[in-house]
């Protein structure tokens, strides 16, 4: 059920339900952080695209269904029901479009691969554990895992699809991959 200032989901539509408790993990648990213990929802061309960071991670997520544009609380966060409800009161939500990196394949590589499992394995593999809370993907549902060119190892590791963008700083690549991505770079550079 969805009114103006409200968000209620459950397991009726499992793909939404678990990209959306995905998106809530990355919201904020600090009590003195209070507006990034909330999402930010803005119209889309299409439904919407709601924003929850903790500072350290970002998600965006698309969705298609119809709420007004706003900073919502998170009411309820459960397995078995989401709800979230518009914040009345005059918060500013950060500005978060300049925290993801440019894709652009001169400054990205991108990995591509299908589902959680690539993308947990290949964040591992380069030394970025990533929180499978906070992955929701089926098993065939393509995803693309970008990593800096510039400075892999204090840059931010992009998992990107259609719905989701997610972003978790800074990346650490260890030290036996970043001697690869610098062989890599030095190759294509030749």
């Amino acid at each position: 059920m969805r009114t103006k200032d409200t968000i209620e989901m459950t397991k009726a539509n499992r793909t939404d339900f678990e990209r959306m408790k995905s998106l809530l993990a990355c919201a904020s648990k600090d009590p003195t952080r209070l507006v990034i213990n909330k999402v930010l929802v803005k119209k889309a061309v299409t439904g919407v695209t709601i924003t929850a960071t903790d500072g350290r991670r970002l998600r965006i997520d698309h969705f298609d269904f119809e709420a007004a544009a706003g900073i919502y609380d998170i009411k309820v966060n459960s397995g078995s029901g989401i709800f979230l409800m518009r914040n009345k009161e005059k918060l500013t939500f950060p500005r978060t479009d300049q925290i993801v990196p440019s894709l652009d394949p001169h400054d990205a590589y991108a990995l591509k691969g299908m589902g959680k499992r690539f993308v947990l394995w290949a964040s591992a593999a380069q030394g970025c554990m990533i929180n499978p809370d906070l992955i929701a993907l089926n098993d065939d549902e393509g995803v693309t895992l970008y990593v800096q060119k510039k400075r892999p190892e204090i840059s931010p590791a992009v998992m990107k699809n259609a719905e989701t963008t997610l972003v978790i700083m800074p990346f650490t690549v260890t030290e036996p991959w970043r001697m690869e991505l610098e062989t890599i770079r030095t190759a294509k550079a030749a």
